[in-house]
């Protein structure tokens, strides 16, 4: 049976201009034969003539229930955006209550279970981001709770299975900021399916649901990885024909939010709004501390960006915070970095109150908040030893040498004569009528 044409505005037009042509004597055998002839009519047609024929097919719509569809200027329809954004709200409302329910659960009659409860966060390197694929290069998960600080860690260094065509550019770009390896295709590359593997069994150890049923927790990451982590996991669950929505990966600053107000015992202490807890977390003061990346970063002096590393420094700044809170002692190489002194930290805070530096914009150093002068000096201008509580300043090279004598260089201008000074005008006076100072010479001439 064939297709019945779409009831738009124009297939009105066309039964209104077939009916006038038909009273004129002109008939036309099918509707294709009405539509090249009503073509240039419909094209020319006022407004007010068009709106006729759109209120028309709009009743139409109306009485056979066909929804109104409008697409953007990308031919994408208006109510699959829709749709999507939608899903994406729900999505969010889902994952906030999911994180309400967990603090809730585990603080109800105390905070025992909450400080006891395992937290894995998730964070990855990619090279580039093919279309709607990122292409990894290292991921690392991390499982730690406030009573025992960090516990173990999974890392991998992943040689992708293939590159996209012409994004060649954008992987050397990738390994120069994330201090990555170029994906190399002489050596075996990694196996998707032992990496899901080992990422399922590593999230089931110790957390098994009340009816004896694993179930996998949540991974926690940064709301700027929250795409690239999902993206990695779909890959991974594609490869080995797995649900994907096994796992779920949530921001972090949303636990990080909830879970230490649930803990505050004061009002000054907590966070009002999650927009600060985001702030802390972005703040990253552990970001310069040895140690903490893997041997590939360490050895290319990329220890900053290593998964490893930024994992466990998720995990101290939420450890740091929420510890004093809920009266947890911090342990080195636990709550803390091992390198992390306290006393060094609190000495350096004393000088530097005590210095009178210059200030700049108004602004003198001791006017600066401790954690961000702490972490700018910490990465830059100092270093902290375990064995040595004392700070040592690191010293820039001058920009030449001391002790230099310059003025043997130096050579004393030659004495003129009145002989020279007419010679040197003449030439002046020559060189410029060979350019733009021709019309002086001529007058010189006469």
């Amino acid at each position: 049976m064939p297709k019945k044409p779409p009831q738009n505005a124009f297939y009105f037009f066309m039964q209104d201009f077939r009916e006038e042509q038909r009273k004129k004597g002109v008939n036309y055998g099918n509707l294709q034969e009405v539509a090249k002839a009503a073509d240039p009519f419909w094209r020319e047609a006022p407004p007010p003539v068009r709106a006729k024929f759109e209120a028309m097919a709009k009743q139409a719509k109306q009485k056979n229930n066909v929804p109104e569809k409008k697409y953007t200027s990308t031919g994408i329809s208006l109510a699959v955006i829709d749709q999507i954004q939608m899903e994406a709200q729900k999505a969010e409302e889902d994952e906030v209550s999911d994180i309400k329910s967990f603090v809730k659960l585990n603080s109800f009659s105390s905070n025992e279970a909450l400080i006891h409860a395992d937290i894995y966060l998730m964070d990855v390197n990619f090279y580039c981001q093919a279309g709607t694929e990122f292409i990894i290069g290292e991921i690392t998960i991390l499982r730690f709770n406030l009573i025992d600080g960090i516990k173990d860690n999974y890392h991998e260094i992943i040689n992708p299975d293939r590159i996209p065509p012409g994004y060649v550019s954008d992987i050397k770009i990738g390994c120069e900021e994330y201090g990555l390896d170029m994906p190399d295709s002489s050596v075996r590359r990694s196996n998707y399916l032992q990496i899901l593997a080992h990422t399922i069994d590593y999230l089931k150890q110790q957390h098994r649901g009340s009816q004896g049923k694993s179930t996998l927790p949540p991974v926690y990451t940064m709301p700027d990885k929250v795409a690239p982590v999902t993206n990695f996991i779909q890959q991974m669950c594609s490869r080995a024909s797995e649900d994907d929505r096994l796992f779920r990966v949530y921001k972090l600053d949303t636990l990080f939010f909830h879970m230490i107000n649930a803990l505050k015992s004061h009002q000054d202490e907590g966070f009002p709004k999650q927009s600060l807890a985001l702030t802390q977390l972005k703040k990253d003061q552990f970001k310069y501390n040895p140690g903490l990346g893997c041997e590939s970063h360490e050895e290319k002096d990329k220890s900053v960006e290593c998964t490893l590393s930024r994992a466990q420094r998720w995990a101290y700044t939420i450890l740091d915070s929420i510890c004093p809170v809920a009266g947890i002692e911090a342990l080195p190489g636990c709550h803390v970095p091992r390198e992390f002194h306290v006393d060094s930290i609190l000495n350096f805070k004393e000088q530097r109150k005590d210095r009178a530096g210059p200030s700049v914009a108004g602004s003198s150093p001791a006017m600066l908040s401790f954690n961000s002068s702490l972490s700018e000096s910490f990465g830059e201008t100092t270093l902290i030893n375990k064995s040595d509580s004392s700070i040592r300043k690191k010293t820039q090279p001058p920009m030449r040498m001391p002790k230099t004598d310059y003025s043997q260089a130096l050579r004393p201008a030659p004495e003129l004569t009145e002989s020279d000074l007419l010679t040197n005008s003449f030439a002046q006076a020559t060189i410029a009528g060979r350019g733009r100072g021709r019309g002086l010479q001529t007058k010189m001439n006469k």
